[in-house]
């Protein structure tokens, strides 16, 4: 369809149905926050600590894993890596002396990644930093009951649909 009117003359079409929703304006909200904070404190914890927020995640989740052990799946899994993306991952932490990998002994197919010491060691002091930034950050910037409401519907989003 052409029409001989400058671009500047057309005629100014409507937004679709539903752009104002506001359901679309909290999931907006949720991923601009999202974005926001990872990269901030992404950048707190490379200049205290010379690791990633990632890096930092990935200590952590192993750390809480039963015996302080998690298998790549399960990392894959909790931190939304393909499993490609967790063997690149545990491949540079390994060569960074964060983690080691260990067969399992009862079925040789699942690998385990556990912490070393200087991977304990870093998450000790990343750790205690970022707790300081989350609470700069984040904390002391919500007011507390907000903060509880908001725990509790990130706790029920992230749990599967019935």
């Amino acid at each position: 369809m052409s029409s001989d009117a400058p671009a500047s003359e057309q005629p100014v079409a409507s937004p679709p149905c539903g752009v104002d929703d506001p359901r679309i304006r909290t999931f907006g909200l949720l991923l601009e926050a999202h974005a926001r904070l990872t990269a901030l404190l992404d950048a707190d914890l490379r200049a205290s600590d010379g690791i990633t927020l990632q890096t930092f995640e990935v200590l952590l989740r192993i750390s809480r894993g039963e015996g302080g052990q998690v298998t790549m799946s399960e990392l894959a899994n909790a931190v939304s890596l393909t499993t490609g993306g967790v063997t690149r991952l545990a491949d540079r932490l390994e060569r960074d002396g964060l983690v080691e990998r260990r067969s399992c002994p009862t079925d040789r197919r699942v690998v385990h990644l556990s912490l070393t010491a200087a991977g304990h060691g870093t998450l000790a002091r990343a750790l205690e930093q970022h707790l300081d930034n989350l609470e700069d950050r984040v904390v002391s910037r919500v007011d507390p009951d907000a903060l509880a409401v908001v725990d509790t519907v990130l706790d029920e989003l992230r749990q599967p649909q019935d």
